[in-house]
């Protein structure tokens, strides 16, 4: 079973609350995952989650970043030595083995759903095995990119995300991510490929909520 993902929007903490315990809006039963959710909401959240006797796990500290005309980005791409192709489902637990929050039946039942509905690509070697990859999920978001180390440093990333931005913006999709503001190489790689920052807005977490606390 894939854990229900919400995210939310609201600037009053109240009416925030009054969502999250109505049960005709949020099922806590079976476990939730909380993505996009400014820090000021967050605790909301867990303290609801802990009374209902849930396991609460936070990835936190994240800017927005956005590209607002994708369309004219230089859609020549760097020749790369190896194809750019898309994933399949058989490569699923290979994804979710390189995601912070990896290892359970969920988060790989997730990244199958996302590699059958959502873009995505991804470089192949010549045996036909995924060595770099970046998906999207189910708010449009550019996420869960990942290089394997003996392939780092061939612009692979780069002609990743040129494709799939403008996949995305050609079917009148976002183009935006979220990067940990410790993590400069990141910001330094987005911003290189014309995304910017939203100073205005809040860092953003993502909360994981289980039924059974370890």
């Amino acid at each position: 079973m894939i854990p229900d993902i919400c995210t939310i929007f609201t600037k009053n903490p109240e009416t925030l609350r009054s969502l999250l315990v109505n049960e005709r809006v949020i099922n806590w039963r079976n476990g939730l995952i909380f993505r996009g959710i400014p820090d000021s909401h967050c605790h909301i959240i867990k303290e609801l989650a802990s009374l209902s006797g849930l396991d609460i796990t936070e990835y936190g500290d994240y800017n927005t970043f956005i590209h607002r005309s994708p369309e004219k980005v230089d859609r020549q791409e760097k020749l790369l030595q190896l194809p750019i192709s898309i994933l399949d489902e058989s490569h699923a637990e290979l994804v979710d083995r390189h995601l912070a929050y990896r290892g359970s039946r969920e988060s790989v039942n997730h990244m199958r759903v996302c590699i059958r509905h959502l873009p995505n690509h991804c470089v192949r070697d010549e045996k036909g095995r995924p060595v770099s990859w970046m998906l999207s999920d189910e708010l449009c978001e550019l996420r869960m990119a990942y290089t394997l180390p003996e392939y780092r440093r061939a612009g692979h990333l780069v002609a990743l995300s040129l494709a799939l931005m403008h996949r995305m913006s050609s079917v009148g999709l976002p183009v935006y991510c979220h990067v940990n503001h410790q993590n400069q190489a990141t910001i330094n790689a987005v911003t290189s490929l014309g995304f910017s920052a939203c100073p205005s807005m809040e860092k953003i977490s993502v909360l994981l909520i289980c039924k059974d606390r370890v």
